[in-house]
């Protein structure tokens, strides 16, 4: 099997996708989301176009404007995933697993360096294989909702007089 390698995207553009994809989702323009972060039209364009640096302020600005995860934002730069910024914006993921970093930073400090790499790699693995059975649990509940309506659809009596 040959693995297609995709060409690697420029950071400003992966920000520049995720950006859109964040405002579209929220049925935002460029206006509203411009002066909800309280900047020009002309610099949230730029912003937007990816023609600045990575700028966390703005990106936190944003996130803020748009009520998204601005933490998913920075890492579907790092990751080359604009989709993720999209996938987090309302259940705020990433946030959390800063949130959960932060709180571990501070309860273990520098004994954090001690660490070894393959139980924080177990742990982290475990954490997401327990999203991932939720997750199959979800739709599992979504498809038996979905099947009981279509089910109790073709039972009942034709609506009439």
């Amino acid at each position: 099997m040959t693995s297609r390698r995709m060409q690697p995207q420029r950071d400003s553009d992966v920000l520049s996708q995720a950006l859109k994809l964040v405002r579209r989702h929220r049925r935002m323009t460029r206006a509203v989301v411009a002066q909800g972060m309280q900047m020009a039209l002309r610099t949230y364009d730029r912003f937007e176009a990816g023609g600045r640096s990575l700028n966390l302020d703005y990106i936190h600005r944003f996130a803020a404007a748009t009520r998204s995860d601005p933490h998913a934002i920075v890492m579907a730069v790092a990751v080359g995933s604009p989709e993720l910024a999209l996938r987090c914006a309302d259940n705020k993921l990433v946030t959390a697993l800063t949130i959960g970093g932060q709180r571990f930073n501070a309860l273990l400090g520098d004994d954090i360096a001690g660490l070894e790499a393959r139980p924080i790699i177990l742990a982290v693995c475990a954490m997401y294989d327990a999203l991932l059975a939720e997750s199959d649990r979800q739709q599992a509940a979504t498809r038996w909702l979905e099947n009981g309506v279509t089910d109790l659809a073709q039972v009942r009596p034709a609506p009439g007089r």
